[in-house]
């Protein structure tokens, strides 16, 4: 059965996805052309991704399990710090477009710090459910989000050590495995909605089908 919460995260699974791939599309044009061209794409994307992630965070909220409370505070407190940190993104991007480049490259690699730390903190929580098929998905999914996030911190990091290139491919490769873990959780999410906690190993349960009469 599906329900307001889990429409919610499914929601903003998908939100997530589109912000992630908006973004990868904008950096990979900014690295590719080693100037500004697509940083909007990638302010876009990063606006996309803190709606998705606030979203998730109040789906999580709503179908808290009890008895896995300690798991579900990790997955929601994991959720608002992406948001904060996809928000602070938006924030350190715009000041670049506006000039200040080196402020802005400061609240962007921090962003991208928090970001990380709260993709970590919805992996760890993945890590202490029950072993099922759509957690080990979470897990996984979360897990490369975290890094790319991470990666892009220190991508920004390179950029004020004035190692422009460097920095802009670590950039590139964050954004892509942020893309890559953001489709796992939307399988996650998905697969959970269809078949719930499944454990690892289980056969799906057959489909119930009503015949009418011939």
């Amino acid at each position: 059965m599906i329900t307001h919460g889990d429409d919610l995260l499914i929601t903003g699974a998908w939100l997530l996805g589109i912000g992630t791939l908006t973004g990868a599309i904008g950096q990979t044009r900014q690295t590719l052309t080693g100037t500004n061209l697509g940083k909007d794409l990638v302010l876009k994307g990063n606006g996309i991704e803190a709606l998705g992630n606030s979203l998730q965070a109040i789906g999580r909220t709503k179908t808290a399990d009890r008895e896995n409370e300690i798991s579900e505070t990790y997955f929601i407190i994991g959720a608002w710090l992406e948001a904060a940190g996809n928000a602070a993104n938006v924030v350190g991007i715009d000041m670049q477009l506006n000039g200040a480049d080196e402020e802005g490259t400061k609240t962007d690699a921090l962003g991208s710090g928090i970001q990380g730390l709260g993709a970590a903190f919805e992996a760890f929580g993945a890590f202490l459910s029950e072993n099922s098929i759509s957690r080990s998905l979470e897990l996984k999914g979360n897990a490369l989000i975290a890094a790319g996030s991470f990666f892009e911190s220190i991508g920004n990091i390179f950029i004020l050590n004035e190692k422009r290139r460097i920095g802009e491919h670590i950039l590139l490769l964050g954004s892509w495995a942020q893309v890559a873990g953001a489709f796992i959780l939307i399988d996650a999410f998905s697969y959970h909605s269809e078949h719930g906690q499944q454990m690892e190993g289980e056969e799906p349960l057959p489909r119930q089908y009503s015949y009418a009469m011939h």
